[in-house]
């Protein structure tokens, strides 16, 4: 009977180990691309959700109209926002360490901003370091 409790004890100790790596928040990419990738399918998921999890406390924010925002004002005007859908092209990257910048295009519904995002390893997990859009003024003919 003890041989069985110790085996029970020792299955026991080991799933809840492999469910603490499993649930650990770390994120198992470096490849540029595919963070910015992971990045956009979880902001057009849930915005509030993704700024409430991936921006740091010193997260800085430049829209389109050169209004600066802080992490706390960002993460309370998308309370409430439903999923959308954004996608971004035109990418150039640079990686050094555990710092990413990405500029490209980003397109939310047919409106086109030039951006440039700041995206920073910190504790094993990507986080949204500082955002900057641009608006994208489109040709008159």
């Amino acid at each position: 009977m003890k041989t069985l409790s110790f085996k029970i004890a020792l299955y026991s100790l080991l799933l809840l180990s492999v469910c603490s790596v499993s649930f650990a928040q770390k994120d198992n990419t470096d490849d540029p691309e595919k963070v910015l990738q992971l990045f956009i399918s979880e902001y057009n998921a849930d915005p509030h959700r993704f700024f409430d999890s991936r921006t740091p406390a010193d997260f800085r924010f430049t829209d389109s109209k050169g209004l600066f925002s802080n992490r706390e004002s960002v993460v309370k005007n998308n309370e409430g926002r439903k999923s959308l859908t954004s996608d971004v092209s035109n990418l150039k990257f640079f990686k050094e360490g555990n710092l990413i910048v990405a500029s490209g295009i980003h397109s939310f519904g047919g409106y086109l901003v030039a951006f440039t995002y700041t995206l920073q390893k910190q504790n094993g997990r990507w986080m949204f370091a500082a955002s900057h859009h641009t608006a994208v003024a489109t040709e008159k003919k």
